[in-house]
């Protein structure tokens, strides 16, 4: 097949340690590049960041010649850098998907500093459920926070009829969801504390701050966050208990952020430990019960289709387990680098002359601990073996990536699944046509109100309102009486 030259930069190869987190785009502790910033993050004399083009400060008399002819060099070349483009220029549609692209990534690090134990058990609902990347760290640091603190305020107990299930996989419309919820909940805070900013502008303000809402706050000359700002993030990022996050994000958080910052910057990794030291830190004690909404009224009718789509949702989880082994199976026995499965990130089939599945997944280096997971592409034939299950002369293609930009394939892309492709293997999948900011059509329409995988095999019976009154809307109980779910077929939209 044809392969159309890129005009992207090649990857790195698998020896290159950028493959883990953090990207290496990504420095703690400072302000970032961003694509609409095209300044030196300090200024030409080695002074404080600068988030926009500034006047350059003339060098001081008593500096050596050398350093002047340095300075003049230094000047010659930022001169040349044009400012950044005024906001009211900029396309906000353009912004918003770069802004989506960024903060994908973000959930991608964040479920790759979690230990696979307790990502699969327990954090996985809090992250791609509560865990959005408002507050006063960094986007990853605060998608860990507020998942750490939802998971040790609300966990999930087993009923009689609902028994808790592990979490190896999330569809890339989850992956979308949390990422949009995340990025209305940064807007609407950043709105409500600077009334005078247009939509537009706080999507301008968040692109030159990389989506760290500190960092924006500073470029709008804001006002510092409130709890009401925080319980307008909470609402409009649909959170689960909008009153408790902006409580725990107002009052308890400022009391412990240093303590729980130094867990997140000393461990890059994390480990067991290390996530019961941050819930015990988070949640130092109850949390009033006048914050949460009442448990959900819940019929049987909505019972049985639940407990239905859990036990479809185990089944889909093992096909795509298998996938991702016999995908890294097959890569061992090509390079020799033995890696093991750390958490699925999106599956999807096509067709083209025959069947195929793109899937990606987040896999880590076997006897090697600390490091962090890589993410991996794959492509594969449907299984033609027993049981339907996948064997390693069913996998077509298995490499590592390096998360960036969704897209590099038509087949995914013209029904808009986000699956990150390889840009220099060829695949089955076909190379789009489509220009990047088209890619983001899906995003359109983001919201994905019906329930999504994650919502289904983490269901807190006490605790998800929203997923019983979405059941209840999309499947009223039947006119005959009848609450068999046999034939009902409960699809992921």
């Amino acid at each position: 097949m044809a392969h159309r030259p890129s005009t992207r930069a090649p990857p790195a190869t698998i020896d290159d340690h950028h493959y883990g987190w953090p990207p290496p785009h990504r420095h703690r502790g400072g302000r970032r590049h961003t694509d609409i910033e095209k300044t030196p993050s300090t200024g030409p004399s080695g002074g404080v960041p600068h988030d926009r083009a500034a006047p350059r400060e003339t060098p001081s008399s008593s500096s050596k010649p050398q350093e002047e002819e340095e300075e003049e060099e230094e000047e010659e070349e930022y001169d040349a850098i044009p400012a950044p483009p005024s906001h009211r220029s900029a396309d906000p549609r353009a912004l918003s998907f770069s802004l989506l692209n960024l903060i994908r990534t973000f959930y991608l690090e964040a479920l790759s500093r979690l230990p696979s134990a307790r990502l699969w058990s327990t954090h996985a609902r809090g992250v791609l459920v509560a865990g959005h990347c408002y507050g006063p760290l960094s986007p990853v640091d605060n998608i860990l926070v507020n998942a750490v603190w939802y998971d040790a305020t609300f966990p999930r107990r087993p009923t009689a009829e609902f028994h808790l299930g592990e979490v190896l996989e999330i569809s890339h419309e989850c992956i979308s969801r949390i990422a949009h919820r995340s990025l209305e909940g940064l807007v609407a805070c950043l709105l409500h504390l600077c009334p005078s900013l247009s939509r537009d502008d706080a999507l301008w303000h968040l692109q030159l701050s990389r989506a760290e809402l500190t960092q924006a706050i500073v470029s709008a000359s804001a006002l510092a966050p409130t709890h009401a700002a925080f319980l307008a993030a909470a609402e409009a990022a649909h959170h689960p208990v909008p009153r408790a996050m902006a409580h725990f994000a107002s009052s308890v958080l400022p009391t412990v952020e240093h303590n729980a910052g130094m867990i997140l910057r000393v461990n890059q990794v994390l480990s067991a430990p290390d996530l019961d030291r941050l819930s015990a830190m988070l949640v130092p004690s109850p949390i009033p019960e006048d914050l949460c909404a009442p448990p959900p009224l819940m019929t049987t009718w909505v019972a049985a289709i639940i407990k239905s789509r859990i036990e479809n949702c185990k089944g889909s989880q093992e096909t795509s387990r298998q996938l991702s082994e016999a995908a890294l199976c097959k890569y061992a026995q090509q390079t020799g680098q033995r890696y093991e499965l750390h958490f699925i990130l999106g599956l999807h089939m096509f067709i083209r002359r025959e069947a195929f599945w793109h899937i990606n997944f987040l896999a880590r280096p076997k006897d090697a601990a600390g490091e962090l997971p890589v993410c991996f592409f794959a492509e594969a034939t449907v299984p033609m073996g027993e049981d339907d299950e996948f064997f390693e002369e069913d996998i077509v293609l298995c490499c590592p990536i390096k998360p960036s930009t969704i897209g590099g394939c038509r087949s995914c892309t013209r029904e808009h699944i986000k699956i990150y492709h390889p840009i220099d293997k060829e695949h089955h999948g076909g190379l789009e046509d489509s220009q990047d900011d088209e890619i983001g059509n899906g995003d359109d329409h983001w919201d994905y109100k019906f329930p999504q995988l994650v919502d289904f095999i983490t269901f807190h019976a006490e605790r998800d309102c929203a997923t019983v009154w979405d059941v209840e809307k999309h499947f009223p109980r039947r006119s005959d009486g009848d609450e068999s779910v046999e034939n009902i077929w409960i699809v992921e939209m």
